[in-house]
């Protein structure tokens, strides 16, 4: 009999049965017909030994024919696009394990993303829907995991600080129902000198919010721009958010230092639209790239941790 995982079990009763109406062993004539009686009943149940504790795989039809939709687990993260890369990829210093998101790939059921944060979240200066970050992410995590649904729902408020974001986050989380939550944040904060401490004490709340109802977070930090850094109060923020991450222990995708080195190589124009601010469709692509390559290794993080990794063939 085959338990509920497709292996069978060891303590099932596959030994040869004896005639009806006698169970000794005198009904076959002479030794060799005892001879023969035992080495058959040894063949068999040498053989019953074998296939009980090999474990059956089920190919891809039965899986299939049994209403479960095969996916394929990447090895590692997905690369980035030549004109995204940079010395120090974003996300690959402050990785965490996703193991909410990891359960969801487990269950094999369509993952849900909420994305929340301000003008680059609602999608402004990309050229189309399809070209935002919130789109790309989702495309991307899906041509990783092949054969796995994702959804990602965008929930962004331009000119949005923090702690507005905070605010509706509860409201947020209980329609989506989110098994990952992205929180693009502080650049907002940053241009309008909103006190450090209050940034901090907003970011720490929100994320043992969601630490406490085992949703998975993701930050995301300002983008770069030769103006804005004019501003000291701007990178103050950038460095409060990476402080409350590693004090949250929860993955951080350091935009703003990934746009850096990428500015130094092209100028702001490569991926900042004319108001010198918000991303280009190239800025757009680059950060779901990044945010992509980020949310892959931290579920494949969490899923070395777990007993058993996911794996379909």
């Amino acid at each position: 009999m085959k338990s509920q995982d497709g292996r069978l079990a060891c303590g099932d009763n596959l030994a040869p049965a004896l005639p009806a109406g006698n169970t000794g062993l005198d009904f076959m004539p002479g030794v060799k017909g005892l001879r023969d009686l035992m080495f058959s009943r040894a063949c068999a149940w040498g053989l019953a030994a074998a296939v009980l504790c090999v474990p059956a795989v089920a190919p891809a039809q039965e899986m299939a024919a049994a209403g479960v939709r095969a996916f394929t687990l990447p090895t590692s993260p997905p690369g980035l696009s030549p004109d995204c890369r940079s010395k120090r990829v974003a996300g690959d210093l402050f990785r965490r394990p996703l193991r909410t998101l990891s359960s969801a790939v487990r269950a094999n059921r369509p993952v849900r993303v909420l994305a929340i944060g301000s003008s680059s979240t609602v999608g402004v200066g990309a050229s189309s829907p399809s070209a935002t970050y919130v789109a790309k992410l989702e495309t991307t995590l899906e041509g990783t995991f092949k054969g796995l649904d994702f959804d990602v729902l965008g929930r962004g408020i331009s000119g949005e600080e923090a702690q507005a974001a905070a605010d509706r986050m509860k409201k947020e989380v209980e329609q989506a129902k989110p098994d990952l939550v992205v929180w693009q944040v502080g650049t907002n904060d940053a241009i309008r000198h909103v006190s450090i401490d209050s940034f901090k004490d907003c970011l720490r709340n929100t994320l043992a919010w969601l630490k406490e109802r085992r949703i998975d977070a993701v930050l995301i930090d300002p983008q770069y721009g030769e103006a804005l850094t004019k501003d000291e109060h701007y990178e103050k923020v950038v460095a409060a958010i990476a402080e409350i991450a590693r004090e949250a222990r929860v993955l951080l995708v350091d935009r703003f230092e990934a746009m850096r080195e990428l500015h130094r190589v092209h100028g702001d124009r490569f991926y900042l639209t004319s108001d010198n601010l918000h991303m280009n469709d190239t800025g757009h692509r680059c950060m779901a790239e990044q945010l992509a390559r980020s949310i892959v290794g931290g579920l494949l993080m969490a899923d070395a941790e777990a007993a058993q990794p996911v794996f379909y063939p």
